[in-house]
């Protein structure tokens, strides 16, 4: 009895006339960085954040019951480069990678024909090229007798962010990122990322 009625609420809060607004799809492009720290991180790496674009789409889920609050998962694909210290190979440290953002999103309006949103959640990261996560690329670790490895593929952010929307057509996006996750195992390195970019709503 009880599962039923969890599963009759859930039904409510999902259900309604309409479950999803017109706009539910979001394609958006944008500038990135990310910005590296922690005990064990390098002063190259503090120093030397890595810039570069993401580019990718997002869905939006509208729980019909609870106005203006949505669940956003996203998928961008992001690229990033720095340069690395001048006495080493390679000359620029590159990095390509997939971010999938899992955000709840509560959007209102502020003048007529425009709304305004703040989001938040996880954020998965999954490397798919780049030298970062080659070994002996660059130094990584404060320890001189210790100092280069591998970033690992696969990481985890927390995002906070807001949001702009004009004409139901045209969103202002930024956001930050805080790493969760270690980059390298039992080393406390962390990467922290900040966007701000544009989309189009359809």
């Amino acid at each position: 009895m009880k599962k039923i009625k969890i599963l009759l609420l859930a039904v409510t809060l999902l259900g309604g006339t309409s479950a999803f607004a017109q706009q539910n799809w979001n394609a958006g492009v944008g500038y990135t960085t990310t910005s590296f720290n922690g005990t064990d991180c390098s002063q190259f790496l503090i120093k030397h954040p890595l810039r570069g674009f993401y580019a990718g789409v997002s869905h939006e889920f509208y729980f019909s019951a609870l106005a203006g609050l949505t669940f956003e998962p996203g998928l961008y694909f992001v690229y990033q480069t720095g340069r690395n210290d001048a006495e080493m190979k390679p000359k620029y440290i590159k990095m390509h990678y997939l971010s999938l953002p899992l955000d709840v999103k509560y959007t209102f309006n502020i003048v007529e024909g425009a709304t305004a949103a703040v989001f938040t959640g996880p954020v998965a990261n999954f490397g798919i090229i780049g030298n970062v996560f080659d070994k002996g690329t660059f130094e990584t670790n404060k320890d001189p007798l210790d100092m280069m490895h591998p970033l690992t593929r696969a990481n985890v952010q927390w995002q906070f962010g807001a949001a702009f929307t004009i004409a139901e057509a045209v969103q202002l996006r930024v956001s930050y990122s805080l790493g969760l996750s270690r980059l390298i195992a039992e080393q406390e390195i962390h990467n922290n990322s900040f966007s701000i970019g544009a989309g189009l709503l359809f």
